[in-house]
């Protein structure tokens, strides 16, 4: 019998990730549009306001955006310009978490109608709020992809162990249409239909599922995908290890490490893990063959059940077998397509949420299993101590990349608002001027706004004045292609408004340059950072003239700092 004070501590115990992810996002999160927005974002904004006609408004929300079909996302932007008359990255990032704050309601809802006591979910919210997978909830066009895809694929599933079949479609549908992984859902449905012998809701299913795959595929190019079957071929194992990898992504402890070290762990764990998937997943699939082809005559021991299922676990089950399926087709497809990119894809911070995900179907499968108390409790106490585990370190490791970023994106969004380059393409490139006249039509149609953060750092910038001394050691390296400022004795901060910038400026231009920390290189695989920070200037990213070189530190609202040299740039 649990106590009320104990009930409390448990219950508090719970919300604690939810509350420090949601803070994470509030309060590093940067209305900044990166690299990949500006096309289902601004773009697509800026055609619907053009347009008159219903069905070319009709188009634009189903144009591919690469690879994707990023209709909720897009119908998200609408509602919010619609409102406002705006488009905020923030909000974008905000509403992404909604679908992951339903997906943990959804988990909770199927949990609590079986008859395990309510506590051992106490894993799943310090397993589900990962700051591993940041790109996700703090990069627009990730947030409204993989976020809303998972909550519709466990909608959807949800909706089918409760034999709700035409809601079950609709949110199927609806992952479909969130991001081109959503296409899974179908193969995921069709498993638990057939495993329940409901043959005529599977063609309905398979009918449903080829009409919108169909539809999908509709106008997609290959998107260079038959290059990755040639580099399967030529490297197998890669694909084989990454399967692993990804699915034991969530074990990337040390983000700023070698790919070799950083992957060893996510490898291992998830072929550990796959053990136990494996054994559960003939125990589903053995009654079926024993029933439906009478095949195998005699069951081996440990593929039996211990009892009938009642209602509750039957449904759990499909549940989560309907999940764990999406997540294997997933992690087969990314294995078989993204290798020929680097290993690193697999473990890449914004696939993180489906490791996630793993690690806690896996672990409800066996909390809910038929398996004595005693050892119920043992696996319970060691997935605590892991989830928690894991979710502390990542905090540390984790967290100073989150806030650096964030000062990244802040004076990048400053050089691109006054200097037409900085959001994630090549200056001067082609790219740069379609991002250059789309933000400027965003702006001038009140559409957009630029954060004032970084303009007020950079007049508080522009007053410097001083020199920089020479006991301060903050050395200039020229090369042929670049300036490359170092700074021994810079430090990293998880403050948002701290940092250390470097300049170049003069009467007409001002740039901004974030300064990164030293990535460490030692022995002791839980420090990521080293004292000193550096910035590497190209000079193919300054027009030609005479400029002051400089850096800028803030500090607890005080900002300080000083003139290195003069240059010219030919």
């Amino acid at each position: 019998m649990v106590t009320s004070n104990k009930k409390i501590l448990v219950g508090s115990a719970m919300v604690l990730p939810v509350l420090v992810w949601m803070f994470v996002i509030l309060y590093y999160s940067v209305n900044v549009p990166w690299y990949d927005d500006f096309d289902p974002f601004p773009d697509f904004l800026r055609h619907w306001i053009a347009n008159d006609s219903f069905f070319d408004n009709l188009k634009l929300l189903f144009k591919p955006n690469n690879e994707h079909r990023m209709v909720i996302g897009k119908l998200v932007t609408l509602l919010y310009f619609k409102l406002t008359g705006t488009l905020n990255f923030t909000f974008l990032h905000i509403a992404g978490a909604c679908f992951t704050l339903g997906t943990l309601t959804l988990f909770w809802l199927a949990f609590k109608k079986n008859n395990v006591k309510w506590w051992y979910f106490l894993p799943v919210p310090f397993l589900l709020f990962q700051l591993q997978y940041h790109l996700v909830f703090l990069w627009a066009i990730c947030s409204l992809q993989h976020q809303p895809v998972i909550f519709f694929v466990c909608l959807s599933m949800f909706l089918l162990s409760r034999n709700r079949f035409g809601w079950a479609v609709f949110a199927g549908l609806c992952a479909t249409y969130a991001m081109s992984n959503g296409i899974f859902v179908w193969v995921a449905g069709a498993v638990v239909l057939v495993l329940r012998t409901s043959y005529r809701q599977l063609l309905l299913w398979l009918l449903a599922g080829v009409i919108a795959v169909g539809f999908y595929f509709y106008g997609l190019s290959a998107q260079g995908n038959e290059s990755s079957m040639a580099f399967f071929i030529k490297y197998p194992h890669l694909s084989v290890l990454g399967f692993f990898a990804f699915l034991g992504g969530l074990f990337d402890l040390f983000p700023e490490k070698s790919i070799f070290a950083r992957s060893v762990l996510p490898v291992l764990m998830g072929f550990t893990v796959m053990i136990w998937i494996a054994t559960w997943l003939l125990r589903q699939i053995v009654p079926w063959l024993k029933s439906t082809l009478n095949w195998p005559r005699t069951i081996p021991a440990w593929l039996k059940t211990d009892s009938p299922q009642q209602n509750e676990t039957k449904s759990l089950n499909e549940f989560l077998l309907g999940i764990l399926v999406f997540l294997l087709v997933n992690a087969f497809v990314i294995g078989l397509l993204r290798p020929r990119f680097g290993f690193f894809v697999m473990i890449v911070s914004n696939y993180k949420m489906y490791p996630a995900l793993f690690l806690i179907v896996a672990y409800a499968v066996f909390i809910t299993s038929s398996v004595r108390e005693n050892i119920r409790q043992r696996v319970f106490l060691l997935s605590i101590t892991l989830s928690i585990g894991i979710w502390v370190m990542s905090i540390f490791t984790y967290l100073p990349g989150i806030a650096e970023r964030r000062k990244y994106l802040l004076v990048n969004a400053f050089n691109q608002e006054h200097e037409a380059f900085g959001l994630g393409h090549v200056p001067f490139s082609e790219g740069a001027r379609y991002v250059d006249v789309l933000m400027k039509n965003m702006v001038d149609s009140g559409v957009y706004k630029y954060p004032l953060e970084p303009s007020v750092l950079a007049k508080k910038a522009f007053a410097i004045t001083t020199s920089i001394s020479d006991g301060e050691n903050i050395s200039i390296t020229t090369s042929d292609n670049s300036f490359l400022i170092n700074d021994p004795e810079g430090e990293i901060s998880w403050n948002r408004y701290d940092g250390e910038y470097a300049f170049v400026r003069n009467s007409q231009r001002f740039y901004f340059f974030k300064m990164t920390a030293h990535k460490y290189t030692g022995r002791n695989p839980f420090r990521q950072y080293d004292t000193g920070s550096g910035v590497e200037i190209p000079f193919a990213t300054l027009k030609p003239g005479e400029y002051d070189l400089g850096i800028a530190k803030v500090l607890k609202g005080k900002t300080t700092g000083g003139v290195l040299k003069r240059i010219t740039i030919p």
